[in-house]
């Protein structure tokens, strides 16, 4: 508020000192054109999402759209809050929860971040070197102020090697405290939780040229669309026809004003100020500069509305964002490991046997994870979450009744990776208890659901045990801060008799007590599928698994369980 208020003052002794009639003069012969002004400003914005979108590790499934809003209402709470990129930057990763886990979001838009401040501090440079020139007065302060500004694009450019060379400075520095007794244990408790976040960043940092060259490239056109802003703006309301340069050398300050002066709210001020005095430098007059300033800061008062409505329209408060919240919801989620029914590889293969028909299996198959969905999200205190593989993607699953922000789009190059993925995606949403099931159990009780929701605990794992040694149910405690998610994942027979025994060893290994909630059976192959036919014969079926009783009475019709 102190900041707001400076602003204010200066922006009313910048108005006065220009004149007011001069600056509404220069407004009014703006008149319509503001129109492009706004478009440019959103279309500075539309590449910075496609920049993040471009950061983004893997495949994933956000839109241009959705990221797009989520940018404008990142920067709304940048320009209306004086934490500014505190809070506008995790606001960003927030409005995407629906679409992306915000661990997977937030790292990419930090990589995305890095490329931004490198080409700010490029223009930055330049602009300094150049305005002397300009001027015709070079000088020691200008030298000066070069050396600086290069010094800190250098290290710009170091942070990005560090990055992309995979190297961890901040973590290895705090280790090399804490092995010379300098606050030890702060330092090698932080030194973990620093790994984790470098390793986030080395993911999503785009290491191939191909990925690189694009988003250095829109970081670019950012720039090139500011300074076609400024020319437009200068050529309608000056009394001569701007230059390039001196358009480049607005944007220039611009940039200066908004890294020093981020946590004035809007910028109220300080960017009059700016432009008032760099207009008086190059021959434009304090009134020009001030009335560029004053319709820039309209263009920005109109995004940051809009930045606002899409704020709200996601379901997100400033209070949401300013404290950091994890989305709105339950504490623990029970998330379903699951293929589309329609896309990619058909599922189900191993019952070829007993259902001869791919399309008869893929109806088969809908059934179950539509069955095993209703049973999940009947567990009170859980949110839903449904895990489907890249190949496949997410085709078909709305026809089940799955909304958008319920779907979590698996990664990893096998079933461990993708399993230990899962609960890192959903730890990092915020929850705090996780329930992975299998697909194809249409008539597990909810009971052993909610039990592994009782029993999961830090230092434990709750295992489900299924008849054919594997499990169809672990659950797991969020780990704690700057830990990672236990590997019981590893070096496991998968698909195998021992694939139990394997994760109860891994378990030991990690340190973790294993508890037991009562064994069920899945539907892997046709002894699988007799069994289940017996089991929702004789009426009980279509209280129990409404969906696979109809489609396995069309499928078997007239032949007996």
């Amino acid at each position: 508020m102190l900041a707001a208020a400076i602003g204010l003052v200066l922006l009313v002794y910048f108005v006065r000192r220009a004149g007011a009639g001069d600056v509404a003069a220069g407004i009014a012969r703006l008149g319509w054109a503001f129109l492009a002004v706004a478009a440019l400003g959103g279309a500075r914005f539309l590449v910075r999402a496609a920049a993040w979108m471009r950061c983004m590790d893997g495949s994933h499934r956000l839109r241009l759209r959705g990221t797009f809003q989520a940018v404008i209402a990142g920067d709304a709470v940048g320009n209306l809050t004086p934490l500014s990129l505190i809070a506008g930057e995790p606001a960003k990763a927030l409005m995407l929860r629906h679409r992306e886990p915000v661990g997977r979001t937030l790292p990419a838009l930090v990589v995305e971040n890095l490329f931004y401040t490198l080409t700010v501090a490029i223009v930055i440079t330049s602009g300094l070197a150049v305005l002397p020139l300009v001027l015709q007065a070079p000088g020691p302060r200008w030298l000066a102020g070069a050396v600086l500004l290069t010094v800190l694009a250098a290290l710009v450019v170091a942070a990005h090697w560090v990055v992309r060379s995979r190297v961890r400075a901040a973590s290895r520095a705090l280790g090399w405290l804490a092995r010379r007794g300098v606050a030890a244990a702060w330092a090698a408790r932080t030194a973990v939780r620093v790994r984790a976040v470098e390793d986030d960043l080395h993911a999503a940092y785009p290491h191939e040229w191909s990925r690189l060259l694009p988003v250095a490239g829109l970081e670019l056109a950012f720039h090139l669309l500011a300074i076609a802003e400024i020319y437009l703006v200068l050529s309608l309301i000056s009394g001569r026809t701007p230059t390039l340069l001196e358009a480049f050398l607005f944007e220039s300050t611009n940039r200066v004003v908004g890294a020093a002066f981020k946590f004035v709210p809007l910028r109220i001020g300080v960017d009059e100020a700016g432009s008032g005095l760099l207009a008086g430098l190059i021959g434009f007059g304090t009134a020009t500069g001030v009335t560029l300033a004053l319709i820039r800061k309209g263009r920005m008062l109109v995004w940051t509305s809009l930045g606002v409505a899409a704020l709200v329209g996601r379901g997100l408060s400033f209070g949401h964002v300013l404290a950091g919240q994890r989305e709105p919801g339950a504490d623990a989620a029970v998330v379903v490991m699951a293929r589309s029914p329609v896309g990619g590889r058909a599922p189900k293969s191993r019952l070829a046997d007993a259902v001869e028909r791919e399309a008869d299996r893929r109806r088969l198959y809908a059934a179950f994870l539509q069955d095993t969905i209703d049973i999940c999200r009947s567990v009170e205190g859980a949110a839903l979450r449904v895990a489907y593989t890249p190949d496949g993607g997410s085709a078909g699953l709305d026809a089940l009744g799955v909304r958008g922000d319920e779907l979590l789009q698996q990664r990893g190059a096998d079933l461990g990776a993708r399993e230990r993925a899962a609960f890192a995606d959903l730890f990092a949403a915020g929850f705090r208890k996780v329930v992975m099931v299998g697909s194809d159990l249409p008539t597990l009780p909810a009971g052993h659901i909610r039990q592994a929701l009782e029993q999961v605990a830090a230092g434990t794992t709750v295992l489900g045990p299924s008849d054919d040694g594997g499990y169809y149910l672990i659950a797991l405690a969020a780990p704690a801060p700057g830990a990672t998610v236990p590997d019981l994942f590893s070096d496991i027979r998968w698909s195998t008799a021992s694939a139990l025994e394997d994760t109860r060893a891994a378990a030991g290994r990690a340190g973790l007590q294993v508890a037991l909630v009562p064994g069920w059976r899945d539907v892997d192959d046709a002894a699988g599928l007799a069994r289940l036919r017996a089991e929702l014969a004789g009426g009980s079926g279509r209280a129990r698994a409404p969906e696979t009783t109809r489609v396995l009475d069309e499928l078997f019709r007239g032949q007996p369980a």
